[in-house]
C-alpha cells in the first residue's frame, strides 16, 4: 500500500492528536487486530515508526528527606547511606552545604537530599538508574547534583587534606601521634604517620593516555598521595596526578617536605638540634629514602640483624597506611567502578578526594579499627570540620 498523502492523513489527524506519549504501542496491537479496515490501515500508515525499547526500569521510589530517613531502621539506613538519619543531618551541618542546593541545570534540592544522593552514589558501584527507582530522580538530576556537590564539597574541604595545622596536624596533634605510635611499639616517638601512595584506575581517556597509563599497573589510572595518621585518618591527601607518575614524583610535587620543615618542628628543637631530631617524621617504603622528616626501611639486601628486624618491625605498621586506602574503598565502592571514571566527562579528580573526607567523618562518628590499635582518639566531626 502507498504511503497516505496529506488529505487521507487529516481523517485521522484528530485521532492521533488524542493519542498520549505511551498508547504508541496500544495503538498498534490494536491495528494489528483489524487490519482489515480501510481507515485503520490509513491510520496504521500514519503512525510515527516505533521507537526503540530502551528497557529503562520507571523513576519511583522515596525521595531522600530527614523524616523518612528517620524511618528507615538504623541497619538499614547505614546500609545505604553509611551514616545513621541524625548523623546525616549533622554531617550536612558540619560540611555547610547550603540549604537549598540548585544544579545548572535548575533541579533543586535540598540539602538533605543532595547529600543522601552522593552517599547513595558513592555507597555503590551499580548504574544510576538503580537510584532512579529508590529515589524518586532522574538520573540527569542525579549525575548533576553529585557532580556539583562533589566539586564544592572539594574546593570548601581540600584544606583538612592539605597540612592542616590547626586541625588534625597541628603541634599538640603531632605530639599525640608520636606518643601513640611509641606506645604501641614503634621505636621512636617523633614518627606521626605512613606514607604511600594508590592509584585510582579510570576508563581509557579518549585523549592523553599515555600520560594516564601506569606501566605498572598496567592500566590507566590517577595517582594520589596519603599519609595516615594513628588516629585512623588519612591526616594528608596530594593528587591526582597521571598515573605514570612514581611515589617519588608526588611527594615532590606535594610540598609535603617543605612542610614539613615549617609546621613539623619539635618542641624545643632549634637550628643547633641534630637534623634527624629536629623535625616530626613519616615513615615509608625504602623507595622514598630517608631525610631529616622522612624514614623508611633499609632497601640492601645485605642487611645486619638489627637492620632486618628494624625492617620487619616497622613494616608492621606501616600497613596501616594501605588500610586507610582499603578503608575508603570499603565504605565507597564507586571509587573502585574504574569503567564510570570518565575524565573528560566527570569531575573524576574530586571524587577520591571527596570519599576521603567522608571516610574521615565516619572515623570521627565510628573511630575505626586503626583509631582502637593505637588508642587514639580521632576529633569529632564539629573539630573536623573547621574553616
Amino acid at each position: 500500500m502507498p504511503p497516505p498523502n496529506s488529505h487521507q492523513v487529516l481523517a485521522v489527524l484528530p485521532m492521533l492528536l488524542q493519542m498520549e506519549d505511551d498508547d504508541d504501542f496500544t495503538m498498534r496491537e490494536m491495528l494489528r487486530d483489524d487490519s482489515n479496515n480501510d481507515d485503520v490501515t490509513l491510520l496504521a500508515a500514519a503512525l510515527p515508526p516505533p521507537a526503540a525499547e530502551l528497557g529503562r526500569p520507571e523513576i519511583g521510589g522515596q525521595k531522600i528527606s530527614l523524616s523518612w530517613l528517620r524511618s528507615l531502621t538504623p541497619r538499614e539506613c547505614l546500609y545505604r547511606f553509611r551514616f545513621h538519619a541524625d548523623e546525616i543531618a549533622d554531617l550536612a551541618t558540619a560540611m555547610q552545604i547550603p540549604e537549598r542546593v540548585v544544579t545548572q541545570n535548575g533541579c533543586s534540592f535540598t540539602r538533605i537530599e543532595a547529600l543522601g544522593l552522593l552517599l547513595a552514589r558513592f555507597r555503590s558501584d551499580a548504574d544510576l538508574l538503580e537510584l532512579t527507582t529508590r529515589y524518586d530522580r532522574s538520573v540527569g538530576a542525579i549525575s548533576q547534583v553529585v557532580n556539583e556537590l562533589a566539586i564544592f564539597l572539594d574546593e570548601k574541604w581540600s584544606h583538612l587534606l592539605e597540612f592542616d595545622t590547626n586541625g588534625v596536624l597541628s603541634p599538640d596533634s603531632l605530639q599525640e601521634y608520636g606518643d601513640a605510635l611509641e606506645a604501641s611499639g614503634v621505636p621512636s616517638n617523633s614518627i606521626w604517620g605512613f606514607i604511600d601512595c594508590t592509584i585510582r584506575c579510570i576508563s581509557r581517556p579518549s585523549r592523553f593516555q599515555r600520560q594516564a597509563y601506569s606501566g605498572h599497573k598496567k592500566k590507566h589510572a590517577l595517582k594520589y598521595q596519603a599519609v595516615k595518621a594513628p588516629n585512623g585518618h588519612i591526616a594528608h591527601l596530594f593528587g591526582p596526578m597521571e598515573g605514570r607518575r612514581n611515589d617519588n614524583a608526588l611527594l615532590h610535587e606535594s610540598g609535603l617536605e617543605q612542610l614539613h620543615y615549617q609546621h613539623a618542628l619539635r618542641p624545643g628543637a632549634d637550628a643547633r638540634t641534630a637534623l634527624n631530631e629536629r623535625y616530626y617524621q613519616v615513615f615509608g617504603d625504602p623507595a622514598y629514602g630517608v631525610r631529616p622528616w622522612l624514614l623508611s626501611g633499609y632497601p640492601r639486601l645485605d642487611l645486619s640483624r638489627e637492620e632486618h628486624e628494624w625492617n620487619v618491625l616497622m613494616a608492621e605498621w606501616r600497613i596501616e597506611v594501605e588500610h586507610g586506602f582499603a578503608d575508603v574503598v570499603r565504605l565507597w565502592p564507586f571509587t573502585n567502578a574504574w569503567w564510570k571514571h570518565r575524565i573528560w566527562s566527570s569531575p573524576v579528580g574530586c571524587y577520591y578526594r571527596v570519599a576521603v573526607l567522608l571516610t574521615n567523618a565516619s572515623n570521627c562518628l565510628r573511630p575505626n579499627q586503626t583509631s582502637q590499635y593505637f588508642n587514639c582518639q580521632p576529633p569529632v566531626l564539629e573539630e573536623y570540620f573547621h574553616t
